[in-house]
């Protein structure tokens, strides 16, 4: 090591090499700045490698489109939230919610459009959504909930096709069966009279009904076959309550 270069430090010999470098070469300190013009932020390369579907065969093979399907896999695709500022135009932007959103409710619970907070009166449309990306243009069917205002503006040039919510569970109707079962003024007057002969009757047929009982049972439709119906209907239950 020079003498000259001793006694000074790491930084300050560094600073020192750098200046008789450019005082001998007649150079400026510009020439040692790196060049940002390529730099690219994790934002950018999301941007460049973003894709609004990915297919389950879609394999990321670089670094980039790795951080994009991490990313993607994080989104919830069950609503989109849309940008209408150009509905006039028929240009609708849309995208999938975030972890935020999707805990506060926008998009299922308050209007589904960027700027707007109602809450009432909501409703669901299911459309056809045409993007290009990466050159090659696509559809995906979506679903929005939106107000009535931004619905009128989402239907400006064509109607969407609107969800509406189903009857959620199928009650039973048993008024033909009570109707059936309850007696009538003749009748009560006729089993005044049959009551003793068919007490006698009742006696005889009580043992052979045991019987027929007993081998009913093994007829009758399992617990099982109950409770699938059950299970069904609670899943179109929940199901609607996601429209």
């Amino acid at each position: 090591m020079f003498p000259a270069y001793a006694h000074l430090s790491a930084y300050d010999r560094h600073k020192k090499l750098v200046n008789d470098y450019l005082t001998f070469y007649g150079k400026s300190i510009s020439s040692f700045e790196r060049d940002t013009s390529r730099d690219k932020t994790d934002y950018d390369v999301i941007r460049e490698n973003h894709k609004f579907l990915w297919d389950q065969e879609d394999t990321p093979d670089t670094w980039g489109a790795k951080l994009a399907k991490k990313y993607y896999d994080k989104l919830f695709k069950e609503y989109c939230i849309c940008d209408l500022t150009y509905y006039k135009q028929n240009k609708v932007a849309l995208r999938w919610r975030t972890e935020k959103e999707v805990i506060v409710g926008k998009g299922q619970f308050e209007c589904g459009s960027k700027t707007c907070k109602e809450k009432e009166n909501l409703r669901s449309w299911e459309l056809n959504f045409g993007y290009t990306e990466h050159g090659e243009k696509k559809n995906a069917l979506v679903k929005l909930r939106l107000c009535p205002e931004c619905s009128v503006k989402l239907n400006y040039q064509s109607q969407k096709r609107e969800v509406k919510r189903g009857k959620s569970l199928k009650r039973l109707n048993t008024s033909s069966e009570s109707n059936n079962d309850v007696p009538t003024a003749s009748s009560n007057l006729e089993s005044d009279n049959t009551a003793e002969a068919d007490s006698s009757l009742a006696e005889m047929k009580s043992s052979e009904s045991t019987d027929t009982n007993e081998s009913n049972i093994w007829k009758e439709k399992p617990v099982e076959d109950m409770e699938k119906t059950r299970e069904k209907e609670f899943e179109e239950y929940l199901e609607d309550l996601f429209m």
